[in-house]
């Protein structure tokens, strides 16, 4: 049985979580599952009272088959009585939250103040959605990815994508609290028994970055004795048709520009070079191959882009078989360290 550990947040990584938890579901019936994913916190917020966890959610409400597919968040089926009141009642509604989803959050929130750790909360939740694979926070201690924009205001994330319609331009990021964490309990035993690591096509900045900056986490990936494979966050050369998808694409750009990177998956490959082996690139941007392949990484192409809530099934099996495909581990091959 391989054991894989996926690392990221967001639609984007829900999607492949969603076919890569079903294609080793097929490849172990009746055994525990060997996936564990590990996923940014850093976009939590306290909203209307209740503790909100939008990416751990939305990789819940994924893999249990409670996600609204067409929005790529938040539970299918949604109705909005809570927040109609509230906007009755003169609250600034900005960030929504359906009555189901609710559900969700009041229990969070009910656990956390009694004094139940994040990752118990995390395992206990996704034992009522019916989920076999293990999903963990990447730290129980309160981060949060803050952004300094160039009209001077500091926001969160979410005040960012969602008040705002990430339309700020963005001068700085940084994780608050970051330097207090450590990886949630779980966290480290996955990675070191691991025969494959998979960073999820995750915002960089925003979804993998505070993940990778938990102290530990960078150090633990780099030591690694196994294929860590990276699939690409964007596709350039292809428009977007759906709105909300187009505000990740613009949230994304402005977040790597902000680093000085260019928002093509050469950029994002150069956020975590010293972390990956192999980078999937979409066929789409077959062209950025060799420029990430200077990089470091080797580069695997194929498409990636996700129809109907989920990323192809042969996205799901060439990241299975970079395991038994001999791919060179640059960890091992340089004394356990990537550079």
């Amino acid at each position: 049985m391989v054991n894989v550990v996926g690392i990221g947040g967001g639609i984007g990584a829900s999607r492949l979580w969603l076919t890569l938890n079903e294609a080793l579901d097929e490849a172990t019936p009746g055994l525990p599952s060997p996936l564990t994913l590990v996923v940014n916190t850093g976009d939590d917020l306290w909203a209307h009272g209740v503790r909100v966890c939008p990416d751990l959610d939305t990789t819940l409400y994924a893999l249990s088959g409670r996600q609204d597919v067409e929005r790529g968040w938040g539970t299918k089926g949604e109705t909005w009585r809570c927040m109609e009141t509230l906007r009755e009642l003169g609250n600034d509604v900005w960030f929504n939250l359906g009555d189901t989803d609710l559900a969700t959050h009041l229990l969070r929130t009910s656990w956390l103040r009694d004094g139940v750790g994040l990752a118990e909360v995390t395992r206990r939740l996704a034992a009522g959605m019916g989920l076999r694979c293990r999903v963990l926070p990447a730290t129980e201690q309160p981060v949060g990815t803050q952004l300094l924009c160039t009209d001077g205001e500091r926001r969160s994330y979410q005040e960012f994508l969602v008040r705002d319609a990430a339309a700020p331009r963005v001068h700085e990021v940084t994780y608050a609290g970051i330097s207090a964490s450590r990886p949630a309990p779980g966290v480290l035993d996955a990675l070191a028994a691991a025969d494959l690591v998979v960073l999820g096509p995750s915002n960089p900045v925003a979804s993998l970055g505070p993940v990778l900056a938990v102290p530990g986490m960078r150090e633990a990936l780099r030591d690694v004795r196994c294929p860590v494979v990276a699939v690409t966050p964007t596709v350039s050369r292809v428009p977007f048709e759906d709105p909300g998808e187009a505000r990740r694409a613009d949230s994304r750009q402005r977040l790597m520009e902000s680093r000085g990177i260019s928002a093509t998956a050469t950029g994002a490959a150069e956020l975590i070079r010293d972390v990956c082996d192999v980078f999937v690139l979409d066929t789409a941007d077959a062209q950025e191959a060799d420029a990430i392949r200077a990089l470091g990484p080797e580069v695997l192409v194929t498409p990636t882009l996700a129809h109907g809530g989920r990323v192809p099934r042969s996205l799901a099996d060439a990241v299975l078989d970079t395991v038994n495909a001999g791919r060179p581990v640059r960890g091992a091959a340089i004394g356990g360290v990537r550079r």
